[in-house]
């Protein structure tokens, strides 16, 4: 996740300027801003924070791309029209690490947007023909960014000219084995997330049970393979040598891996009251808290990982679908299938 690095700069000059000490313990989730949509928009998709936390920008199940003010939630801009009786949703949003103004949204359609949040308008750049794209993220200089979904290979764009750099395809059952001898995903990819500390490395992940370390310097791309995690959303994250994952399974879905072994460093509680947990999304927060939800229980938690003590959760009528964090924890969002936006805080 290369947005966090930049973020956190960003954010620790606003808090020295404010005189604020980070960190401090989070004891408490709570619910700040709520706000319910029509039902014809099909669920929050997915959203991300502007770098400077000011803006939210949404995407939804009919294909609509909405922007927020990020503490008040008053909309700023529409950026895509929703498209009313059945549009194809919009999958993964991303900002851009150096223009802050321009953020990146997939679709399944396969197509990739760039937004402008100052001229409120949108292009289509990328069209990947019979893919569904799923997941999407920048490096964390900004030169590339890459996809990755239904046709199981992970793909390399040069940002400026959005010409294509490197094409790592899937496994392929029918080629000869000395061709795949590091094969690439086996099923749809959900996840995809740039190392935060490096331009050329990034871990996908998606319904083989497995991530997949990527070097964009070499030519078979995969480096390393771990077995487990079972991704069905973007719950992903990348913090230093460790790697959260939120699994679509009923328990010990909420991991934490050391990034250089490859092995489960610790299993995360995750209270589901016999509902399984079916996690969609996860994401690192500051002092040792991570949040997550997904289907199992209808909601978001979060949970210290040195006590295992949950510290509050959300509920929704529906699954979890969409979170960002932003500020370490200290502002988060999220959206799923009833149609609402909410705004959360650590503290």
């Amino acid at each position: 996740m290369a947005r966090r690095r930049l973020e956190t700069a960003i954010q620790a000059g606003k808090a020295i300027e404010q005189g604020k000490q980070w960190p401090e313990e989070f004891t408490k989730l709570e619910v700040l801003k709520e706000l319910k949509f029509d039902y014809d928009r099909d669920g929050v998709y997915c959203l991300q924070f502007s770098l400077d936390s000011e803006q939210l920008a949404v995407g939804f199940g009919n294909g609509g791309i909405q922007v927020f003010d990020a503490h008040t939630l008053e909309k700023i801009q529409d950026i895509k029209p929703s498209r009313y009786g059945g549009g194809l949703a919009v999958t993964c949003i991303r900002y851009h690490p150096k223009q802050h103004h321009i953020f990146f949204a997939s679709n399944s359609e396969g197509q990739v947007l760039s937004c402008n949040t100052k001229a409120g308008t949108f292009d289509v750049i990328i069209e990947e023909k019979q893919n569904e794209i799923n997941c999407l993220d920048f490096s964390l200089d900004g030169f590339n960014f890459a996809t990755a979904g239904k046709d199981l290979t992970v793909r390399i764009y040069d940002t400026q000219s959005q010409q294509l750099s490197h094409v790592y395809q899937g496994y392929n059952e029918t080629a000869p084995p000395v061709e795949f001898q590091v094969p690439g995903h086996a099923q749809r990819v959900f996840a995809l997330k740039y190392h935060p500390e490096n331009n050329h490395i990034l871990i996908t992940g998606g319904w083989d049970n497995h991530l997949k370390v990527w070097d964009t310097r070499s030519q078979d791309g995969v480096k390393r393979t771990i077995g487990g995690p079972h991704i069905c959303g973007d719950s992903l994250d990348v913090r230093g040598f460790k790697i959260l994952t939120g699994s679509w399974v009923a328990q010990h879905s909420l991991q934490i891996w050391d990034y250089n072994e490859g092995v489960v460093e610790k299993n995360i509680p995750f209270p589901h009251g016999g509902h399984g947990e079916f996690l969609y999304c996860a994401q690192f927060c500051d002092n040792d808290v991570v949040i997550a939800g997904g289907s199992g229980t209808h909601s978001i938690q979060a949970v210290n990982t040195v006590s295992g003590k949950c510290l509050g959760e959300i509920k929704m009528e529906k699954p979890v679908q969409a979170l960002d964090t932003t500020k370490g924890g200290r502002l988060f969002a999220i959206g799923g299938g009833d149609n609402r936006l909410i705004l959360g805080s650590l503290s």
